[in-house]
């Protein structure tokens, strides 16, 4: 899903209209995960996926994960060439199957989806280039199947480094110098009441009581400052050594540099937060919550409804930002 989980940024089937997006009853994957979240082509990268079930999260499972080398005809509806939806073919690269992966991100992803031109097909002539989304960015189709029916499909979109597209020389070469690749955001608390809830630490609540619940991500700075151990956008080796001997970027809401094609100049944005609430059991007042580029806060708040039969349920809580990254946190839930 990209965003899907956007996400994505993760794709899925779209689902009927009485369906609660929250409310897990089958198997299914909830999110992936990309390490790096924002990869080069030809480098490898870490894939890992949330796959849960009624019963709680999955220790494994037949996940069979693909790149998908085919580009979408721009007559084609959906997110996708529909060679990406199968099982096999020569549009696919199989990665192997499990619950995570590790394999180079294709080398033509730039080619097939970004800004280069696209190699011709037959006596066809070159496609243009693919255009940027919102964030400016590009993606690398992957599938993932989970068992037997074709129907237990998730669709991922792995943000890929590109040049720009219609920039012209100097811009490019500025964007190389400043620009910084995306950062997964990280989870840093789910509070109740203000104090933390520890990772793996069973919550009691009685029947039918509301659990108030907030998710703490990282505050990101809106403008680079040397010596906040954050190596962020403007920021480098040579000029911030402390801040960038180590991973770049934040795990949150991240100001970021895109060129934009309406005003034709490099820009500074900040990411859009979202987060998905999942349970086995009871209900959330809202399925969906988060933070737009305008919201500074780095929590985002929602509560859960207990249901009145005693037992245990699993509470998910997945963290994305708008340039297709993720992470997530879960919670083991004891009614009685």
């Amino acid at each position: 899903m990209r965003h899907l989980l956007a996400f994505a940024s993760l794709l899925a089937c779209v689902p009927d209209l009485d369906v609660d997006l929250a409310r897990v009853d089958a198997p299914r994957v909830l999110a992936v995960r990309a390490e790096p979240a924002e990869v080069v082509p030809g480098e490898p990268v870490a894939l890992s996926a949330l796959y849960v079930d009624a019963g709680g999260t999955l220790a494994e499972g037949p996940l069979e994960w693909a790149f998908c080398a085919a580009r979408r005809p721009l007559a084609e509806l959906g997110p996708v060439h529909r060679a990406c939806l199968g099982r096999g073919g020569d549009s696919l690269l199989s990665l192997g199957t499990g619950l995570s992966v590790t394999a180079p991100a294709p080398e033509g992803g730039c080619r097939l989806f970004g800004p280069e031109p696209p190699p011709a097909m037959g006596d066809q002539p070159a496609g243009r280039p693919v255009d940027p989304d919102g964030t400016g960015g590009y993606y690398q189709p992957l599938r993932i199947f989970a068992g037997d029916d074709d129907a237990d499909l998730t669709l991922f979109q792995l943000r890929i480094t590109c040049g720009l597209a219609g920039a012209d020389q100097q811009q490019s070469a500025e964007y190389r110098t400043r620009a910084r690749p995306n950062r997964a955001p990280a989870v840093l608390a789910v509070e109740r009441d203000g104090e933390a809830l520890a990772p793996g630490a069973a919550v009691t609540v009685a029947p039918g009581a509301e659990l108030p619940l907030r998710l703490v991500w990282e505050t990101c700075p809106e403008q680079p400052k040397c010596g906040d151990a954050l190596c962020t956008l403007d920021e480098a080796a040579d000029s911030c050594p402390a801040d960038c001997g180590g991973p770049l970027g934040c795990g949150g809401a991240e100001t970021y540099l895109r060129f934009d094609p309406s005003t034709l100049e490099l820009v500074s944005t900040r990411e859009a937060i979202r987060v998905a609430w999942y349970a086995t059991g009871g209900r959330y007042t809202a399925a969906r919550t988060g933070r737009s580029p305008a919201e500074r806060e780095a929590f985002s708040d929602n509560a859960w409804t207990a249901p009145e039969t005693a037992g245990d349920y699993t509470l998910w809580i997945v963290l994305r930002d708008d340039r297709g990254a993720a992470d997530w946190r879960e919670l083991a839930i004891h009614v009685e």
